[in-house]
């Protein structure tokens, strides 16, 4: 009786094994087939159009763009700092921008469109940095470019206080809007926003709300994403509002307001560019966020913004 009571015993839990490891493949098989993917690509002709009612200047851009990116710290195809700061070198500065074997500067899939459309000639200046520009980087930069989170200091807000007055850019991707641990008013002087509370995945609504700046000429009243967004903006200070999301404020589930999701900014001499979207890399392959963030970091060097609009489709997510 007792061997045959740990017999039964044995079944019973090898039952159980196999029943878990049985729901244990059903998840993941669904995490397989079920995962997140880009949405579908823009119509060319559509960005075409966009592209077409700007006037692009002749001039070369000669200024000093500053990358900034720091370790990974999300799932796959999110926050992937290092691959954008690798890739988005080559897009801005051409081939001899920096030696990273890079052969193509879209960030999901394979390489999409033609390298050979990447040339020798640089684009723009572009240097890299790690976590913090050096101070010899803040002394030569036009303008910085940070895709990651930001970890504050006295010594950092002088630094980009002191940068900013001068006559700097500063551009602000996704996480490096998002200040930790909270919200904090001396970044919201420097940057117009000192981050936020509230976070969200999914569908985006982008709705135009300044379409007479220049940043947003030509696009489309409403442009649906897939990706984060950050609300409320907590504290915002004189910030040009450039696009929305309408997202869900209180407990009230009536109570939605429009979000800054892109803004521009001044302090001093400087000029700001923040831009709450960029979780997915995918989002980094839109033509019509390249429109948006490329025409942000132009006009943040004090250039025309449409410095950088030939280079929006170079590898874009786009169908003919």
């Amino acid at each position: 009786m007792p061997e045959k009571k740990f017999i039964s015993r044995f079944n019973t839990g090898s039952f159980w094994l196999t029943l878990a490891a049985g729901v244990l493949s059903v998840i993941l098989w669904q995490g397989v087939t079920n995962a997140k993917a880009p949405p579908p690509p823009r119509d060319r002709a559509e960005v075409e159009a966009v592209l077409a009612k700007a006037v692009r200047p002749s001039i070369v851009f000669s200024k000093k763009i500053i990358l900034l990116a720091d370790v990974k710290d999300h799932g796959e195809n999110e926050h992937d700092y290092p691959l954008w700061q690798r890739r988005w070198a080559l897009l801005l500065g051409g081939k001899n921008a920096k030696d990273f074997n890079e052969t193509q500067v879209n960030l999901f899939g394979p390489a999409a469109g033609d390298y050979n459309e990447i040339t020798s000639r640089p684009y723009a200046q572009v240097e890299t940095a790690w976590q913090w520009p050096s101070e010899e980087q803040f002394k030569a930069a036009d303008v910085i470019v940070a895709y990651c989170y930001l970890n504050w200091n006295p010594q950092r807000l002088k630094q980009v206080e002191q940068f900013l007055s001068r006559g700097g850019g500063f551009v602000a991707v996704h996480p490096a809007t998002f200040t930790k641990p909270e919200p904090s008013e001396e970044v919201a002087k420097l940057l117009g926003v000192g981050g936020y509370k509230l976070y969200r995945h999914g569908p985006v609504e982008l709705k135009i709300s300044d379409s007479n700046n220049p940043i947003c000429l030509g696009l489309p009243e409403k442009i649906r994403f897939d990706d984060e967004t950050y609300w409320p903006a907590t504290p915002a200070v004189d910030i040009e509002v450039l696009a929305t999301s309408v997202e869900k404020v209180g407990k009230d589930a009536n109570d939605i307001r429009p979000q800054p999701l892109f803004w521009t900014h001044t302090y001093g001499k400087g000029r700001v560019f923040g831009c709450v979207m960029g979780h997915n890399i995918w989002t980094f392959d839109d033509p019509y966020f390249r429109i948006i963030l490329l025409r942000g970091i132009a006009w943040a060097s004090g250039e025309s913004p449409y410095c950088f609009d030939s280079l929006v489709l170079r590898g874009a997510a786009i169908k003919n």
